[in-house]
């Protein structure tokens, strides 16, 4: 087979590394975060991505270990883009 047409596991974290949505769920992967953002209310979304800070390209990035889905969200303020970027990297994997 291969190696470069092979799509790559989703990273899943456990435990403290998991990312606990502002009055929300607690997320493992790439794949909750964008089921999650589909039904998150604007006030928890600006709660983790505004003018200071993206704390969701942070975790994808840091716990995830994904830095170009990373760099992608760090670039988009909204949820409706944050959202595409989490499902066009979403594509690059086998879940």
């Amino acid at each position: 087979m291969f190696d470069w047409l092979m799509k790559k596991s989703l990273t899943k974290a456990e435990g403290n590394r998991r990312f606990w949505v502002w009055q929300g769920p607690a997320l493992k992967d790439l794949k909750e975060l964008g089921k999650t953002l589909r039904t998150m209310k604007d006030e928890q979304f600006r709660h983790h991505v505004n003018s200071e800070k993206n704390d969701f390209a942070k975790w994808v990035g840091e716990v995830l270990q994904d830095p170009d889905c990373a760099r992608a969200l760090a670039k988009v303020k909204t949820k409706t883009k944050t959202l595409e970027k989490v499902e066009d990297a979403l594509k690059n994997y086998s879940y």
